[in-house]
């Protein structure tokens, strides 16, 4: 379900997604994409239960700089391309 802005018939914007599973991914849109500002929340056991990104995401991927937090306190905080942790960063267990 997607509730927000709309542009075209294309999310754009500022918007709210929540999957099927639960997830739910809350920032800015660019054609039905997420680009911009965002943060996901995990609610199923693929990303780990109550996991959460806070950072840029680019063609509905993670790119830039943004934080992961994970149940157990264990969180990293740094530099994504293309959806995986890459450049300098710093993971706390």
């Amino acid at each position: 379900m997607y509730e927000g802005n709309w542009k075209n018939g294309k999310s754009n914007g500022k918007g709210r997604l929540i999957h099927f599973d639960g997830d739910v991914y809350e920032g800015d849109w660019v054609d039905n994409k997420a680009e911009g500002k965002g943060i996901f929340i995990s609610f199923n056991e693929q990303y780990g239960d109550g996991a959460r990104y806070d950072g840029q995401w680019l063609n509905d991927q993670q790119n830039g700089k943004g934080k992961e937090e994970w149940p157990d306190g264990s969180n990293y905080k740094g530099q994504y391309v293309n959806g995986k942790k890459q450049g300098k960063g710093v993971f706390t267990w």
